[in-house]
């Protein structure tokens, strides 16, 4: 039996909590194609998210960062809080494998402001888990440790819903803690959550997990000065991590074997390692991980930038820069293609009175709720819409077949007119008058088709507003 999207999404999670990676992977990219075939936005971010921590934990950094710019779009034009909050996460991890620490730290509290509004359990954990490990780099062990007790406080609702998922939690917890206790010098408890880690019955599934485990023995010893015992830890850390290709890990443990190494004066070793990680560092240079790391943080500043010249910063849709800027190619691809094209005006009956009667900020509010109301229901059509000025828009509609414009608009002015503003117990509807003009499949001079959309606006407030005029071009 074929499973639902649903079902799917479910098995990645636990797959992955089991260190199925590679089989998560593959069953993360069929679910993808059958989404993206459907359009159904909450289960392709979903997928998205998944596939990019199995990358993460198969240290497949290049993988993940590939995905990132798709998975942001997709989020930013159809995603829920949950998903800002996966997104957010996801963000995290990337900065972290380039040592980006700020822009880490700040994804991460963002991260953690949407994981406590929706009461996320599993985001709870993991966020403060990673702001644990983010403190300890930073060395402020105080800190580190707050996170860290949170992230197991909230792991415990987890024990009996999610058994599997909270015990590879526990595993990262104890990793991060025990680096919090051998910092404070408490090398007893340190060492006894590193013990729970490696006695976990399912650690050997969960690679990185274990490399950090390993890498924590190494630290343990580094700082009791068993330099002997370090150096074995630290090279078993490194070769588990080179097992499976986790490039970052095995740099990063590299690098702290040989301060030990240099301590030791082992210096045959010493030049053996140093030439390895030269020509692991060249190798990872060659991928220009963080190179294109600040691409997508500079192509994410500049769609930001535009986005500010370009949408409307009350109410999110586009301004009056599309009208002046973009429309006319628009158009020409409408000619091009042989589709009819609507242009529609509207406003808000009565909006002075809104503001008279309840301020400015309330008048703002009926303006979101009937911008984000049109973008909601006309999220899947080929539309453009445009805030005009004050309470007045404009919206672009292309299709093939006139009768469906028609029904379009009709089913917009219909869904408009069922809009409420719910405030302080009270309810306040939206009426709504709309005037529509659909050209002949000739006229395509935007000019001509406003002016007479705008004429049959004002036909509509004639008729006693809360009404739709529509004018066809013959």
């Amino acid at each position: 039996m074929e499973l639902t999207l649903e079902e799917l999404n479910k098995t990645i999670m636990e797959m992955r909590a089991k260190g199925y990676l590679t089989e998560a992977l593959k069953l993360a990219d069929q679910g993808l194609l059958i989404a993206l075939e459907n359009n159904n936005y909450t289960y392709i971010l979903d997928l998205y998210f998944q596939k990019i921590l199995v990358h993460h934990s198969l240290g497949d950094t290049l993988s993940m960062v590939s995905l990132i710019h798709d998975y942001e779009a997709i989020c930013q034009k159809y995603g829920s809080s949950k998903d800002l909050m996966h997104y957010h996460l996801v963000m995290s991890l990337i900065y972290d494998l380039v040592d980006i620490r700020e822009k880490t730290v700040e994804m991460t509290k963002k991260a953690i402001v949407y994981a406590q509004e929706l009461q996320d359990p599993i985001m709870l954990v993991r966020c403060h888990n990673n702001l644990c490990y983010l403190e300890v780099e930073k060395g402020c062990t105080t800190e580190a440790l707050q996170a860290g007790l949170l992230a197991r406080e909230y792991n415990r609702s987890l024990t009996e819903s999610m058994p599997d998922l909270a015990k590879l939690h526990d595993i990262r917890i104890n990793n991060n803690l025990a680096d919090v206790y051998i910092l404070e010098g408490d090398f007893k408890t340190g060492k006894a959550l590193l013990d729970d880690s490696l006695t976990s019955d399912i650690i050997d599934h969960h690679k990185r997990e274990k490399v950090a485990a390993l890498f924590g023995y190494g630290f343990l010893y580094e700082k009791q000065q068993k330099l002997d015992e370090a150096v074995s830890y630290y090279k078993q850390a490194i070769e588990l991590a080179k097992s499976y290709g986790d490039k970052p890990n095995t740099k990063k443990v590299m690098r702290l074997l040989l301060n030990v190494l240099y301590q030791l004066d082992w210096r045959d070793e010493i030049f053996e390692l140093q030439r390895e990680y030269i020509d692991l560092t060249e190798k990872m240079s060659v991928a220009n991980l963080l190179q294109q790391v600040m691409n997508l943080e500079f192509k994410r500043q500049k769609e930001k930038l535009e986005k500010k010249a370009h949408y409307d910063p009350l109410t999110g849709v586009l301004n009056r820069h599309f009208l002046d800027f973009e429309l006319q190619e628009w158009l020409n691809t409408a000619k091009l293609t042989q589709c009819y094209v609507c242009i529609t005006v509207l406003d808000i009956d009565y909006f002075k009175l809104f503001n008279d009667m309840h301020g400015h900020l309330f008048g703002d509010m009926i303006l979101q709720l009937l911008a984000n109301g049109l973008e909601e229901f006309l999220q899947d059509e080929d539309v453009k819409i445009i805030r005009y000025g004050g309470d007045e828009f404009i919206i672009c509609m292309r299709h093939q077949q006139k009768d469906y414009i028609k029904s379009l608009v009709k089913n917009t002015h219909a869904f408009l007119l069922t809009l409420k503003l719910e405030q302080e117990q009270e309810s306040y509807p939206v009426k709504v008058s709309m005037g529509a003009c659909i050209n002949d499949q000739k006229n395509y001079h935007y000019k001509e088709l406003f002016e007479q959309a705008d004429s049959c606006l004002y036909q509509a407030k004639a008729n006693g507003r809360a009404s739709c005029v529509l004018y066809e071009l013959s």
